[in-house]
């Protein structure tokens, strides 16, 4: 695990993060690679998920300062971690999603909670969760409290409360006067309808199981709003109201998906099929970049 801090302009790093292997070791390098990383709230420091299951923080340093160590460590996931982010403003508390055998798929973490008790996992998202983000406290959402958005390998959406999760419990169901359906449900993509979840476990508000065709890649929330961005393997981009619990607008096939060698953490090259891999919210609109090379910019005047 290796990645350096760049400045534009510049043909060095300022700053070097992780340990290179020893001299001896042949290439390719049996490193974990880095699937994600996110900056906190104030960009003094910042989180990494990598491919062997480690989610790791790290201090920010500049003056060409090499192999930076992490400040904290753990491994979260038993297979993989494929996305992480910070949650609220305090800079201490994290949220990955990655898998494990037994379906703990995303994981809460509180770095500076002792070892015993710092993490909470929950058991969602079959297959594995691959995108994870977190809407400001109190904004837009109507919420008390951060609501956590997280997608699956197959497609599905969950968003969470995390007063449920942080108390350890489930939310109640509660009847929405305007719409008279259940807030704490399954929705169904294609037809609208909803089914209402039954046990309504790590706090889950509301589960979409076919949000997408492919895995969701990415997760983008709008500042201010209850709106938030998903873009997926199979090329598309959805905006969702999470207060509303609905569908607002398809943006079909933004990028075409293409296919990669990508080496793993054993060395191996491994077969990735990647459409969009990012969404970037910008005043006015958004930035998607994908499989296909291509950066696109969609503008929303009501954003």
């Amino acid at each position: 695990m290796f990645h350096g801090l760049l400045q534009f302009g510049k043909d060095t790093a300022a700053a070097t993060y992780g340990i290179l292997p020893a001299a001896n070791v042949p290439a390719p390098y049996a490193l974990a690679s880095i699937s994600a990383l996110r900056f906190d709230h104030c960009g003094h420091r910042f989180a990494t998920s990598s491919s062997d299951g480690t989610v790791c923080t790290w201090q920010l340093e500049v003056g060409s300062m090499n192999n930076v160590q992490p400040t904290e460590s753990s491994v979260c996931f038993q297979s993989y971690a494929s996305d992480v982010t910070y949650l609220g403003s305090s800079g201490s508390i994290l949220v990955a999603a990655g898998s494990s055998p037994n379906n703990a798929n995303v994981v809460v973490w509180d770095t500076l909670a002792p070892a015993a008790s710092s993490r909470v996992s929950l058991r969602c998202h079959e297959g594995g969760a691959r995108s994870v983000a977190v809407f400001d406290h109190d904004i837009g959402t109507g919420s008390i409290s951060p609501l956590i958005i997280t997608g699956g390998k197959g497609g599905d959406i969950g968003v969470h409360d995390f007063r449920f999760i942080a108390t350890g419990k489930s939310k109640r169901h509660q009847i929405s006067k305007e719409r008279n359906v259940s807030l704490s449900r399954t929705l169904d993509a294609n037809t609208g309808t909803s089914t209402k979840f039954e046990d309504n476990r790590n706090g889950m508000l509301w589960y979409l199981p076919k949000a997408h065709l492919g895995s969701i890649t990415r997760i983008s929330t709008i500042p201010n709003t209850c709106l938030f961005l998903t873009g997926s393997k199979d090329g598309d981009v959805k905006l969702w109201d999470a207060k509303r619990s609905e569908l607002v607008f398809h943006w079909p096939k933004m990028h075409d998906r293409h296919t990669f060698l990508q080496p793993s953490s054993r060395g191996f090259g491994g077969v990735e099929r990647a459409a969009v891999t990012d969404i970037q919210v910008i005043p006015g609109g958004f930035l998607t970049c994908g499989g296909d090379g291509a950066v696109r910019l969609v503008q929303i005047h009501s954003l």
